[in-house]
C-alpha cells in the first residue's frame, strides 16, 4: 500500500514537473518537458512510464480547454487546440518509442524512429484541415491578425514603412521550416538526461558520452540535404519542397551536434576531469537559450564541429577511447 501511495505521489510530481517545463520562461524550458516522464520508468518499467505519459497528455489537453474556451471560437478554436496539442503529443510519442527501441544502440536510426508518430500526425492534421477548403485561409488569417495586434505596432515604430504582411509571411515559413529540428532537439535533450540519470551509477557513463561518434559515411546526408537547400535557392521550386529540405537539413545539422557536443566535452574534460557532461550540457543549453550572439555560436558552430570530426580527430583521443556509433 505504502508503495502505491509512493509510486503515485511520485507520478503527479513529475507530471506536475512536466507540466511547469512546458509553460515556465514562456515555453523555453518545453524542450526538456519530456525528461521527467522518462525518468519514472527507471524504477517503475516502460508498462507504467506509458500510462504516466497518457495522463501527462490527458492534463494538458484539460489545462488548455480550461485555460483557452476553445468552444468559444467554434471549430477553429478546437483546431488551434490541436496545433497547440502537436508538440506535447509528438514529445510524449517520441518518448515512448525511444524507452522500446532500448536495445538498438544505431542513434540515428532509433532517434529517426521518434519522429514517425510526429509525421504521421502531421499527415492526420493535414487530412482533417485540407478537408474543409475554407478552413486553411480562416487558419492563416486568425495567425496573421494575432501577429498584427503583438507586432506590427512596433515593429511599425521601428522600421516605418515595413511591410507587416511579408514579414508574417517570412515568419511563417521561417517556423514551418524548424518544426522537426526543434522537435527532434527536444527529443535528443530529454533523452540524454534520461540516459544519464539511467547510468549515473556507471563508471563508463562518461567515456561512453564522449567516446560517442558516426560512421563516417554519414557525413553524406548532411552534405546532400543541405547541398539540395542550397540549390532550392537558385532554381523554382514549390514552398512545400523548400521546407522540406529545411526541416531534413535542420534534422542532420541537429544530429552533428550531438557529435559536435561530444568534441566540446572531451575536450573540456581533457583539462578538468571532473566536469561531467551534463554540466557542460546545461551550460551549453543556458547560453544557447538564453544569451544573444552566444545562442547562434552554439547553434551554428555545435553542428560544424560534429561535421569536421567525421574528417578530424578533434577529440585527440586515439585509441583511448572505443566508438560507440
Amino acid at each position: 500500500m505504502r508503495k502505491g501511495l509512493h509510486t503515485f505521489l511520485e507520478g503527479v510530481l513529475l507530471i506536475f514537473s512536466s507540466q511547469l517545463l512546458l509553460t515556465l520562461g514562456g515555453g523555453m524550458l518545453s524542450f526538456i518537458a519530456m525528461a521527467p516522464i522518462l525518468l519514472f520508468s527507471i524504477g517503475h518499467g516502460t508498462g507504467k512510464t506509458i500510462v504516466l505519459s497518457v495522463i501527462n497528455l490527458i492534463v494538458i489537453v484539460l489545462t488548455s480547454v480550461v485555460l483557452d474556451h476553445p468552444w468559444e471560437a467554434g471549430k477553429l478554436g478546437w483546431i488551434f487546440l490541436m496545433l497547440t496539442m502537436y508538440f506535447p503529443l509528438s514529445l510524449s510519442a517520441a518518448g515512448i518509442i525511444w524507452l522500446k527501441t532500448r536495445g538498438d544502440h544505431r542513434l540515428i536510426g532509433r532517434l529517426m524512429k521518434t519522429l514517425i508518430p510526429s509525421l504521421i500526425l502531421l499527415a492526420v492534421y493535414a487530412l482533417i484541415i485540407f478537408t474543409d477548403k475554407a478552413l486553411p485561409d480562416a487558419i492563416i488569417d486568425s495567425f496573421r491578425n494575432v501577429f498584427a495586434s503583438l507586432f506590427a505596432p512596433v515593429l511599425e515604430a521601428l522600421f516605418p514603412g515595413l511591410d507587416s504582411g511579408i514579414l508574417f509571411n517570412l515568419v511563417m515559413i521561417t517556423l514551418l521550416s524548424f518544426i522537426y529540428p526543434v522537435l527532434l532537439a527536444s527529443v535528443c535533450a530529454g533523452c540524454f538526461i534520461y540516459e544519464t540519470a539511467l547510468h549515473s551509477r556507471e563508471s563508463e557513463w562518461e567515456r561512453e558520452v564522449i567516446a560517442f561518434g558516426y560512421p563516417p559515411d554519414a557525413v553524406w546526408g548532411f552534405i546532400i540535404t543541405w547541398a539540395l537547400v542550397l540549390i532550392l535557392r537558385f532554381v523554382s521550386a514549390p514552398l512545400l519542397l523548400e521546407i522540406a529540405a529545411m526541416n531534413a537539413a535542420g534534422i542532420w545539422a541537429v544530429l552533428y551536434a550531438i557529435q559536435g557536443f561530444t568534441v566540446v566535452a572531451a575536450r573540456i574534460r581533457r583539462r578538468h576531469e571532473n566536469v561531467k557532461s551534463m554540466t557542460i550540457f546545461i551550460v551549453l543549453a543556458i547560453f544557447g537559450l538564453v544569451i544573444p550572439g552566444i545562442n547562434f555560436i552554439i547553434l551554428i558552430g555545435l553542428p560544424l564541429v560534429g561535421v569536421l570530426e567525421s574528417f578530424f580527430d578533434l577529440k585527440k583521443l586515439g585509441a583511448d577511447y572505443e566508438d560507440h556509433s
